[in-house]
């Protein structure tokens, strides 16, 4: 009977066993309980944005290009003046900023010594030109003796040896008057010099321009190589320019440049271009330019950078507002155009020319008759809808 009875109680074991198994298979694949399970998120919806837009057309527009320059005085046109001995100044004449004409007085040097020297070298050029005076007065009672003994002799009043001396008296006095005037002649070379050194005390502005610069004052020290002023005439300057060797524009000797500076943003210079190098700067590849522009007003100053944009012959592009172009994030310099394509902005790399007006003419990236956004672009995401409800034609 016990063997019996723990056969049956087995049995229900298992069955238990069993219909837990069948109800655990049975809540994995319940639908009831699967359609309990958390649902997917929807998908967020496409972003939207509202801009203005336009279409575009292309268009003939100039070709230009900005380089940078900076104003030089023409040669022989910026000049440090120096005086031509040495010495110590006792005037200067001019101040920075004043105008002065070629030839023009600027200082004076202290000729108190020289003065002396001159007088005293003088002394002997006084008394060799006292000595041809007497000379000359011996000369001439000479020859009027030889001419006198002369018409006696032909009277037969005197004898022919008179005659002879009195000639020969005649060529003394002759010969002693062109002894004095040599004595005079090197008695004038030591007066002569010192005056040189005297003329040299003053100091003559060499061209007519403007002071740049006052380098000494009154009692201090000048010498050939001390200058005491820079005077500069900058009414034509060169513009020296360094233009990008892998640039479009193809410049040619005789074309005209516009130059601008950033103290007169709306003030233009006409430049001529007088010189392009045949050689390309391998450090920052560039081409040197040099131009030549008027400053008839003397508002550009030696030195001064300027920007120097050269427009050559029209090519084909397209041009947008400047407020249509928005900077790359990767790299500021590069710059995209939103452009609408089914219904959506897209992000579109282009490459521009340069601006005028506030127009930019866009050399590549775009087609005739694309449609972009004229304003607000930046920071509108690449594939957001465009909503109409703001559209400009």
């Amino acid at each position: 009977m016990e063997y019996h009875y723990s056969k049956l109680l087995l049995v229900p074991v298992a069955v238990v066993l069993l219909h837990g198994c069948t109800m655990e298979h049975s809540v994995i694949e319940d639908p009831k309980t699967e359609s309990a399970s958390p649902a997917p998120e929807p998908e967020s919806e496409e972003h939207q944005v509202q801009l203005q837009t336009m279409r575009v057309k292309r268009t003939n527009v100039p070709t230009t290009i900005n380089f940078p320059g900076k104003v030089s005085a023409l040669p022989d046109h910026s000049v440090s003046v120096s005086p031509n001995i040495a010495g110590k100044i006792s005037r200067v004449t001019i101040v920075p900023g004043q105008r002065v004409s070629k030839g023009q007085l600027i200082a004076i040097l202290d000729d108190q010594q020289l003065l002396a020297q001159h007088q005293q070298a003088s002394a002997p050029q006084e008394a060799a030109l006292n000595a041809v005076a007497q000379a000359k007065i011996n000369l001439d009672l000479a020859q009027k003796n030889l001419s006198r003994s002369e018409a006696l002799f032909e009277k037969d009043i005197v004898a022919e040896k008179d005659v002879v001396s009195a000639r020969s008296q005649a060529l003394l006095a002759k010969s002693q008057v062109e002894a004095a005037q040599a004595k005079v002649a090197e008695a004038k070379l030591a007066p002569a010099h010192i005056a040189t050194q005297l003329a040299f005390t003053k100091v003559y502005s060499p061209l007519s321009g403007v002071v740049a610069k006052r380098f000494l004052n009154v009692g201090s020290a000048a010498d050939p190589t001390t200058p005491i002023a820079h005077i500069v005439d900058l009414n034509n300057v060169i513009i020296d320019a360094s233009m990008p060797a892998d640039s479009s524009v193809d410049p040619q000797v005789g074309h005209t440049a516009e130059i601008t500076t950033v103290a007169e943003p709306g003030v233009k210079y006409k430049g001529r271009i007088k010189s392009i190098s045949p050689t390309v700067d391998p450090t920052n590849n560039t081409v040197s330019i040099e131009l030549l522009a008027k400053n008839d007003h003397g508002r550009l100053k030696e030195g001064q950078q300027v920007t120097v944009t050269i427009t050559t012959a029209s090519s084909q592009a397209v041009l947008v507002p400047e407020t249509a172009l928005t900077p790359s994030q990767e790299d500021p310099s590069d710059v995209n155009v939103l452009v609408v394509r089914e219904g959506k902005v897209k992000l579109t790399p282009v490459s521009t020319g340069t601006k005028h007006n506030g127009q930019v003419p866009v050399l590549k990236g775009l087609a005739n008759g694309d449609e972009i956004v004229k304003s607000g672009g930046y920071g509108i995401p690449d594939g957001a809808v465009l909503d109409r409800g703001q559209k400009e034609k």
